[in-house]
């Protein structure tokens, strides 16, 4: 679990460390420090498996303190909780003027549709919009809230970001993929576990060979 932040923005991280506990509640915040205001960002991973109480206990001891603090507040995250059905695991964030904005499926399978990973935000003086992002890698689609009306100091220098793709490394990217062995792929029985060790593979190999240059 991380941030990726604009090197424009700045930021302080907020050590969160105390209420962390694997499975259970995985998480991590940052304040962003805008031009017109300020944002506190909370990142969560809960398990399928972790102890619901102590999640719910220790968000609830989180927030009362963050919410003292600043005064918007944006939760994402993995909790593993279906919103599209009533069930009596479901939680409201309501006493924290913290609601939900995802309304869509955002993991779909053959079997079931479920909406396990959401945005909430307290957010109500600034306009924003909430989009799925198939990306057709993984089995969770990915979430993107926008606010349309926030103003941040523009840098003075812009830069694009390329990849160096030529013969070259197009030759030593399939050199180095000629001497895997694949032994986790090949003998793995389980689909999702297999898939995932060759896109490790694969994309490691790809971004050493095409990396990242500024122009």
């Amino acid at each position: 679990m991380c941030f990726y932040i604009s090197k424009n923005i700045c930021f302080n991280a907020i050590n969160l460390d105390l209420h962390s506990k694997e499975k259970d509640l995985e998480i991590c915040a940052l304040k962003l420090c805008l031009l017109t205001s300020s944002f506190i960002v909370i990142c969560i991973y809960r398990s399928p498996t972790g102890d619901l109480t102590y999640f719910l206990n220790h968000l609830e001891s989180i927030l009362n303190k963050i919410c003292k603090t600043s005064s918007n507040i944006i939760l994402c995250g993995d909790f593993n909780i279906n919103y599209l059905n009533d069930n009596s695991r479901k939680f409201t964030l309501d006493s924290f003027g913290l609601f939900s904005t995802v309304k869509f499926p955002t993991r779909i399978s053959h079997q079931s549709c479920t909406l396990i990973d959401n945005i909430f935000v307290n957010i109500y003086n600034h306009d924003f919009s909430v989009y799925p992002l198939i990306n057709g890698l993984l089995d969770h689609d990915g979430q993107i809230i926008t606010f349309s009306n926030i103003v941040n100091t523009v840098p003075r220098h812009t830069y694009t970001i390329t990849r160096e793709i030529n013969s070259h490394t197009i030759m030593n990217f399939t050199f180095l993929l000629s001497y895997e062995k694949w032994d986790d792929v090949f003998l793995e029985k389980d689909v999702n576990i297999l898939f995932n060790n060759f896109l490790n593979t694969y994309l490691r190999i790809f971004y050493v060979s095409f990396p990242n240059i500024k122009k």
